[in-house]
């Protein structure tokens, strides 16, 4: 008994690790098997914060009571975060990781595993404590983590160190997937110091000096207006603090103290901070740090959308900057601004070592933006209640979910899918048909899908005030490999968050038909955000027929 036990465990085991290889995109990790066969050995990729894009070596140990005891994760690479280099004194201990998580203990623990859970979820919750700005504690609440440059130094070093001496369990790293940036017709940001009136082509940085561009306006829907600047940082260096925020104060109140302070901020530690009128300031992680050598970063901003991009030496094409590619500035994000003036102010501070300057390069008229495609597939609406729906299951509810946090979508909203509420969709209710057209389509078409997995490829992120939604191709398939092209005219837009409780269930319909009518205008609804993920992701889901 315990042998067959023991057997149809590594069989599922097996199939969980080849979801989280399959799953490069949203999972950033890649699993290696090793001579033991309940070890395998994984490189992982964040996607945000001072480790973004940069490879954590580590290990898995599955133990005999699997499912019902979780894994046991050691993170060969130091990350200088608590919850995560908590117990590094366990690397060697096979009972025992070196973080502290509450999803590495089962809930007869204390913990939150449960038997249902896979590695999946495993690595997307080890992905989101490393890109997220709060750090959870032993004890008391999560603390906020800031990230000082030399700090951010210290952990490139660490990592680069971990992965030489480990280079043989990963000789070849997987290219991480990126975005190109799109090009946009822009003006040029022209940028002076408080209270002159010259423009300047090079930024110093001797000491603390701040640098405003000239007054913009957001929020305008009548007319399209776009300013650029493209920024050499090849002369920063460890000693230096750079942050480019969004404000309507003209080089005061960086961080927002003051009530009246509307402001978007990145900075070159991948740090970011978020703030609305009369709202305290909130922090987080946007994409990856800045001080990589020979960077050029282009900062474009349009009526609703505030981007980083940043030159790939390779092909000198810009790329989105990291994976949290957009900072919106519609309504839902920062409030209504319209008669607003705001400022592009960019803080250079020295700390340490050498005096030096950035140069402003020739932007020669263009921005680069994140922009969705030209075409959306339309989707189908309904308001009243279901009879059909497609269930995308406890699994793939929380793989999404990460994926929305790394993209800072609804942070705020109260309702969240999750393992209690998984993810799901209205196909058809009873209430668009008459009854005979409606038994037959249940028992002709639904019927026989009902206990076939189906896939769906999950191709963008749409998200207002209101909710959060994923958007799918038509490419369905059956665990047999048979197209069912059913399902494809009958999506209807997946909700994973919203607002709270007043929100109606058709907002990601609305939200979905602006966003097509809007895209085929060639312009984007102020407060609405568009996402469009650089590879699609695959989930399976099944049919779930309520009488």
């Amino acid at each position: 008994m315990a042998m067959r036990t023991a057997i149809h465990s590594l069989a599922r085991v097996h199939k969980e690790i080849e979801d989280v290889n399959a799953d490069f995109h949203s999972l950033r990790t890649v699993l290696k098997e090793t001579e033991n066969q309940f070890e395998w050995n994984f490189v992982m990729f964040p996607n945000d914060g001072a480790l973004s894009h940069l490879p954590l070596i580590g290990e898995i140990i599955i133990p005999d009571e699997y499912p019902e005891r979780p894994p046991v994760l050691h993170l060969f690479t130091p990350t200088s975060r608590y919850n995560v280099d908590v117990f590094r004194g366990n690397l060697r201990s096979s009972q025992h990781s070196t973080m502290c998580f509450d999803i590495l203990r089962s809930k007869k623990a204390g913990g939150t595993w449960e038997a249902e859970y896979t590695i999946s979820c495993l690595f997307a919750s080890l992905m989101q404590a490393l890109v997220s700005q709060r750090v959870p504690q032993t004890y008391g609440p999560d603390k906020p983590e800031f990230v000082t440059m030399e700090r951010l130094a210290k952990i490139k070093r660490e990592v680069q160190d971990v992965y030489r001496s480990h280079k043989d369990l990963f000789p070849s790293l997987p290219p991480i997937p990126t975005i190109k940036a799109t090009p946009i017709t822009a003006k040029r940001f022209l940028f002076t110091r408080p209270g002159e009136s010259s423009g300047l082509d090079t930024l110093d940085f001797t000491q603390q000096h701040v640098y405003v561009s000239q007054r913009i306006h957001l929020q305008d829907r009548k007319k399209i207006r776009t300013w650029s600047t493209v920024l050499d940082l090849r002369n920063l260096h460890a000693g230096v603090v750079f942050s480019v925020i969004l404000s309507n104060k003209p080089g005061t109140d960086s961080i927002g103290k003051d009530k009246d302070t509307i402001l978007i901020r990145n900075g070159v530690t991948g740090t970011a901070a978020k703030k609305k009128e009369n709202e305290p300031i909130s922090w987080f992680y946007h994409g990856k740090p800045l001080n990589d050598q020979n960077l050029s970063v282009c900062i474009t901003v349009t009526n609703d959308q505030f981007t980083m991009a940043y030159k790939d030496n390779d092909t000198n094409e810009f790329l989105v900057h990291g994976d949290t590619p957009i900072s919106k500035l519609g309504e839902a994000q920062i409030g209504k601004v319209y008669r607003k003036p705001f400022y592009l102010i960019i803080v250079l501070k020295k700390r340490s070592g050498d005096n030096g300057f950035i140069s402003v390069l020739d932007q020669k008229g263009l921005g680069f933006i994140h922009t969705p495609q030209n075409q959306i597939a339309e989707h189908a609406t309904t308001d009243r209640p279901t009879s059909v729906k497609l269930v995308l299951g406890i699994e793939q509810t929380a793989r999404l979910q990460g994926i929305i946090d790394f993209y800072a979508l609804g942070m705020d909203f109260k309702i969240q899918r999750g393992v209690a509420f998984p993810a799901q969709c209205t196909l058809i209710n009873s209430f668009d048909y008459n009854n005979e057209e409606f038994m037959k389509m249940i028992n002709e078409v639904y019927t026989p899908m009902r206990d076939k997995v189906n896939e769906l490829n999950v191709t963008a992120i749409i998200a207002d005030g209101d909710c959060v939604a994923i958007l799918t191709d038509t490419q369905q398939s059956s665990d047999e490999g048979e197209a069912d092209s059913v399902l494809s005219d009958k999506m209807t837009p997946i909700i994973m968050r919203l607002r709270d409780d007043s929100v109606k269930r058709t907002c990601a319909d609305d939200l979905s038909r602006r966003i097509v009518e809007d895209t085929q205008k060639d312009w984007v609804h102020v407060g609405d955000a568009y996402v469009q993920l650089p590879q699609p992701i695959k989930v399976e889901c099944r049919l779930k027929i309520e009488r």
